[in-house]
């Protein structure tokens, strides 16, 4: 009887283990899967940074000249170290000063430059892939008023899934009355963003204190705010003329 009752353990121990080992391997093919996914959100750039810096000088200026400002893009003491740290973030360089897993918010004064950095970044990130056919998502490069006005004309779905990058976050009107309805566009964006893990950059006047005070987006936006971005200060005054 105690031999029977013996060979009943370990008949469970051992079909307990198997039971174990095929869930481990299930879980970690789903874990390896999602990792892919994230991976293929982000394009890595190949480029050494004389090359990065180079080219972001020229795709800075056609960027200044699409706007009538016939100009070279300059850099200089207050936004070559921004500059830098982008070229960490988007070699996925861990010499990066913050998580390589959030997005970028650069925060500054009006005029500092902060729009024509993200913008430039967007362009020549846009330009490898497209140029070189590479399965990657565009950067969609987007002021928060016409954000807002888009989502309210077509749906929260339809900024959902794509990579963004929000200039001038936080000046758009915080709530739209439509229909008689309160809604309030950019919290329910952001709120689905960061559940689904999507990649959001941004620009702003605000500090992470302003935005999540109860006049912009209150404490819970604000919590997301700091799982969604690296907020990283430009210095300087403004550098229109």
């Amino acid at each position: 009887m105690e031999n029977e009752k013996d060979l009943s353990i370990q008949g469970a121990i051992s079909t307990n283990r198997k039971l174990f080992e095929a869930l481990r391997n299930d879980v970690q093919g789903v874990l390896s899967g999602e990792k892919e996914k994230i991976q293929r959100r982000r394009l890595c750039l190949p480029l050494e940074y004389s090359d990065f810096r180079e080219l972001f000088i020229s795709f800075g200026t056609y960027c200044l000249y699409q706007k009538g400002q016939k100009k070279e893009f300059v850099m200089d003491k207050n936004n070559e170290q921004i500059i830098e740290q982008l070229y960490c973030y988007a070699t996925n360089n861990s010499a990066f000063s913050g998580d390589l897993d959030k997005g970028i918010m650069l925060q500054g004064k009006y005029g500092c430059g902060k729009s024509v950095v993200l913008e430039t970044y967007s362009m020549l990130h846009n330009h490898i892939v497209m140029n070189y056919s590479l399965r990657q998502p565009l950067l969609t490069f987007i002021q928060s008023i016409e954000l807002q006005e888009q989502i309210v004309k077509q749906s929260v779905k339809t900024f959902t899934q794509r990579p963004l990058i929000i200039d001038e976050f936080g000046r758009e009107s915080k709530t739209v009355q439509d229909f008689g309805n309160i809604l309030r566009p950019i919290s329910e964006l952001l709120s689905i963003r960061t559940d689904m893990g999507i990649l959001t950059h941004g620009t702003t006047n605000f500090t992470l204190d302003t935005l999540s005070s109860a006049e912009f987006y209150g404490g819970m936006i604000g919590d997301r705010l700091k799982m969604m971005f690296n907020f990283i200060p430009i210095p300087g005054e403004s550098r229109r003329k």
